[in-house]
């Protein structure tokens, strides 16, 4: 690809994992990438930046998040098997119980891989320094930006002004360019009070059958689930998970505490597990009092601004999919500039971004306002969603076949619109009649 034929200079503002891969995405299109992230260099290698709030949950990358990492980093997933990432068959080793009963295991041609964020992210900066024309720096933050005759041309710090072709905006889910492009950005929010609660685990030694467990509640009379998972160096990470605040973040803090909200779950089987552990870390909390997609696709952007990652849209981070989101907006990214040459039109891609994330977040209301106390905008056809979905859900416990197009889907590898074919469709009515 002849290099001459794009811009010339791109400013990435946020240095999380969307700006990482957004970065190592266009870095063969740009003569000079620069990435700007506002925390100040960890003092440590491997610790985790202030801003990272969710750092301490397990960080799991679906299928397509792999695949996307893989086109990104050749070698992504051999490396990181080999620096303690657990690679499971995400039907297999993951013992999953939902809306009553336990999904099927049995071996699959689907993967997941499962790490701490302090493996993942290290990794992926290493592989970003690696780059001649990415510079990564901490400890500025842009204030505003640079706008020239309605076109983004840079960005403006405390320290001094930066001028570029592109600017991308991955600051995260406070959006600095919610308030800074001088008009309206319509967002959809859904007040969803969810709390994280995180500790880390060495339990007693012996056979599990599972190398990933979910306990998801059963909405809307339960609200309380929970993840373990394995993690490096075989640890377990346990996050408990609450909506509609019906988790106490002071009452979960103390290691009793944990204990207690484990025994609330559907099942026993965290509390039984924790009662023969030992505890390695303090409790880490991380609220999400709502979720929101601001709708950069619908208005006019100015020229030589995009908005990707969290700033773009937050989903509800209890399905695990917003970092292969992240992930698969960055190849959509590197894509367009494959065959998009300098006077590029931006808009267009952040539709094609919206693409990504609209299926994301028509599965995430559908299952999030199956609690009537959320508050939000509810999307049209709703009622016969969720209950379309719940029928998916219970068939997908028995029918193996049903079963392997619904991993599919959650892994984001194929789209929502295959549940709709014929012979499941057909299942589905029969199970009504």
């Amino acid at each position: 690809m002849n290099k001459n034929n794009h811009a010339n200079t791109a400013i990435l503002i946020g240095g999380g994992m969307a700006g990482k891969l957004i970065a190592a995405a266009i870095s063969p299109y740009f003569s000079k990438v620069q990435i700007f992230e506002k925390d100040n260099k960890p003092l440590q290698e491997k610790e985790i930046r202030p801003g990272v709030s969710q750092a301490n949950q397990i960080h799991v990358l679906l299928q397509a998040g792999d695949h996307a990492l893989e086109t990104l980093f050749p070698g992504f997933k051999r490396d990181m098997v080999s620096r303690g990432s657990i690679q499971i068959d995400s039907v297999k080793d993951m013992a999953w119980f939902h809306y009553g009963s336990w999904k099927q295991r049995y071996r699959s041609e689907l993967t997941t891989l499962l790490q701490t964020r302090r493996l993942l992210e290290s990794y992926v900066e290493e592989k970003i320094n690696q780059f001649e024309n990415v510079t990564y720096t901490y400890g500025v933050k842009v204030e505003n930006y640079l706008i020239e005759n309605g076109r983004v041309c840079g960005v403006i710090t405390k320290q001094e002004t930066f001028r570029a072709d592109l600017v991308i905006d991955t600051s995260g889910a406070s959006a600095m360019s919610k308030s800074s492009i001088g008009q309206a950005v319509p967002e959809e929010k859904v007040e969803i009070g969810l709390c994280y609660a995180t500790r880390q685990f060495e339990l007693t030694e012996r056979e599990r059958d599972f190398k990933l467990k979910l306990i998801y509640p059963e909405a809307p009379q339960q609200k309380l689930g929970g993840t373990m998972s394995m993690i490096e160096n075989q640890k377990y990470t346990v996050t408990l998970i609450g909506y509609l605040n019906s988790i106490d973040p002071a009452a979960i803090r103390t290691e009793e505490g944990f204990s207690q909200y484990a025994k609330k779950l559907p099942l026993q089987d965290f509390a039984q597990e924790l009662e023969g552990g030992k505890s390695l870390t303090e409790t880490k909390i991380y609220q999400i009092p709502h979720i929101v997609w601001r709708r950069f696709d619908q208005i006019q952007l100015p020229e030589g601004l995009l908005v990707a990652g969290d700033s773009f849209c937050r989903v509800d981070p209890v399905f695990g999919q917003g970092m292969s989101v992240a992930a698969l907006e960055a190849l959509a990214i590197k894509e367009f500039f494959e065959v998009t040459p300098k006077h590029m039109n931006l808009n267009k891609l952040q539709k094609k971004l919206a693409k990504i994330v609209a299926p994301v977040w028509s599965m995430v209301l559908c299952e999030d306002f199956r609690y009537e106390a959320v508050k939000g905008k509810r999307p049209f056809g709703l009622k016969f969603q969720q209950w379309y979905v719940k029928e998916i859900f219970l068939l997908s416990a028995k029918n193996r076949k049903i079963y392997d197009e619904f991993i599919k889907v959650m892994n984001l590898v194929s789209p929502p619109t295959i549940l709709f074919k014929p012979y499941i469709l057909k299942e589905v009515l029969k199970r009504k009649g």
